[in-house]
């Protein structure tokens, strides 16, 4: 893993966003705001934390069909915390293995789904920064590309949609191409596709369908009630703030990073109070430090009780998800 260039370039990421973050910020008045934030909004803001993690345990329990409830419930914990600790995203495959352990649906099965979770919300994120940016006066050129952004995501689904209706063709055109490049594993891609397309033929029926579909906007409706009672113990609250602040951060954590998004979360979450709200910088700063590191922390927390609950070890889980990394980047 220290060898990768990728993992130094994440850190390097990190560490310069960290830097821009709090470059500016009086660390005095810093711990001030801290101190004085009315910790009342942070119980409302804990039961949307829970709640967020409930629907989405729900919706990947509903993709994958079979997997208990409970079970889905600490291995996705499971893969968060493991995600907060280790680079490259390893949670999610952590949690694929989980599953594949604990339960009857097979971790290739496992992966599908959360490729789809990936997909679901980002298609989320895109067009709440887009409708956002519609009813939030902001730089032309960032309108613009929330517009564009929106416009991509639905030619995303228009395409995929047609890959999908298509999936036995565009396998054999790919094949031809794949067949013809050379130093290319044609059927290692080729396999990569028929799990991607598989992953959305997990929804099978209209029920499942409209579970999924509910559970997504309902997701991410919570977690900007979330972000909205965090930012009461610090600032006078706004939706549109407290929304385009998540969308923000969840478009900085997308980028290579340390293990959490930590540095690139933080500064673009900030960035979108700072910039077009003129927010005082140092409260912004607390707010997010504070919105951002008590998720994560608590995350950890709810993956070392997964884990004592479904009775697994780091250990135990490291050896399956490095063979089905390996499998992944190969």
């Amino acid at each position: 893993m220290l060898k990768e260039w990728k993992f130094w370039l994440g850190m390097a990421i990190s560490a310069l966003a960290l830097y821009f973050t709090l470059r500016d910020v009086d660390f005095s008045a810093f711990a001030r705001a801290i101190a004085r934030a009315e910790a009342t909004w942070l119980i409302p803001a804990a039961a949307c934390f829970l709640a967020a993690l409930l629907i989405r345990a729900w919706r990947w329990a509903t993709l994958m069909g079979e997997a208990p409830f409970e079970t889905v419930f600490h291995a996705m914990n499971i893969g968060y915390m493991l995600n907060m600790m280790l680079p490259f995203r390893m949670g999610e495959i952590g949690r694929a293995v989980v599953i594949g352990q604990r339960t009857a649906v097979s971790t290739a099965t496992a992966m599908s789904s959360v490729v789809v979770e990936r997909l679901l919300d980002l298609i989320a994120v895109v067009l709440m920064f887009a409708s956002f940016a519609a009813f939030i006066p902001t730089d032309v050129t960032l309108a613009r590309a929330a517009a564009l952004s929106a416009g991509l995501v639905i030619a995303l689904v228009l395409g995929l949609g047609v890959v999908l209706w298509q999936s036995a063709r565009v396998e054999q055109v790919a094949a031809r191409i794949l067949a013809r490049l050379p130093r290319i594993h044609a059927q290692r891609w080729l396999q990569r596709y028929r799990d991607f397309c598989a992953g959305f033929r997990l929804i099978n029926s209209l029920r499942r369908f409209m579970i999924v579909l509910i559970t997504t906007v309902s997701i991410w409706l919570v977690q900007v009630l979330l972000a909205y009672f965090v930012m009461a113990a610090f600032l006078p609250a706004r939706l549109e703030q407290a929304g385009l602040m998540l969308v923000a951060a969840n478009l900085g954590g997308a980028a290579p990073s340390a293990p959490g998004g930590l540095g690139p979360v933080q500064f673009f979450a900030r960035t979108a109070l700072v910039v077009p709200f003129d927010i005082d910088l140092t409260q912004a700063t607390a707010f997010v430090f504070v919105w951002s590191l008590s998720q994560q922390l608590s995350l950890i927390g709810l993956g070392v009780f997964g884990l004592l609950r479904i009775g697994l070890s780091l250990g135990q889980l490291q050896p399956a998800s490095a063979g089905q990394s390996q499998h992944a980047q190969g």
